[in-house]
């Protein structure tokens, strides 16, 4: 976790933020699945002279703690809150409690996501699955066609009708010598005649 610590008007010692970190290492349960790397806290304490109606000279200092919580990771999100006390210890003490509140809060809802978006997934597989095995029982493995060769042409006269029609293999009675052959488009954008050697 990166803890940032900003002070206005106050200087934030080292015993502060050993305090304030001891505090956040114990979120470290409720964001156990997030890496340490994705976590980033701003720690903001405020110091600031208490209002009075009275004209008192020497007024007492209140103090105000705000932290943020970030988090960075898929399906993250950011917690936020603030309290003020004179003691700078009961502040940050109260302002930990919130946060731990709303990082439940926020453990619960993410936890909900995540249900729901497992059972959607799951149910998304299923219909798939279901629509596959219906497709493979409905879909015969050959698909028998009829192809009737009307008049004999010459290999010329297959070669435009292949094209035209945008086919990839054609049969066709061979006017020369009246055999059934089978004129095809080759990867080189050239043609074949395989000769079946039987007469039409």
């Amino acid at each position: 976790m990166q803890i940032e610590f900003i002070g206005k008007h106050f200087e934030i010692t080292d015993q502060l933020k050993a305090f304030v970190e001891s505090k956040l290492s114990k979120f470290k349960r409720l964001l156990k699945e997030t890496g340490e790397d994705q976590i980033e806290t701003v720690v903001t304490i405020t110091s600031a002279r208490a209002k009075h109606t009275d004209d008192n000279i020497n007024k007492t200092s209140i103090f105000r703690v705000d932290v943020d919580i970030y988090i960075k990771s898929n399906g993250g999100g950011a917690v936020h809150a603030w309290e003020e006390d004179k003691d700078v210890y009961t502040a940050i003490d109260r302002v930990m409690d919130e946060i731990e509140r709303q990082l439940l809060k926020l453990k619960e809802r993410r936890l909900n996501y995540r249900r729901k978006s497992s059972k959607a997934k799951e149910g998304i597989h299923e219909s798939m699955f279901e629509q596959v095995e219906e497709q493979e029982q409905t879909k015969p493995f050959i698909i028998e066609e009829t192809f009737s060769v009307e008049k004999p042409m010459s290999v010329e006269d297959a070669i435009l009708e292949l094209t035209d029609n945008h086919m990839m293999f054609l049969p066709f009675m061979d006017i020369k010598d009246g055999k059934i052959k089978i004129l095809y488009r080759k990867r080189s954008d050239s043609f074949g005649v395989i000769d079946l050697g039987c007469k039409g």
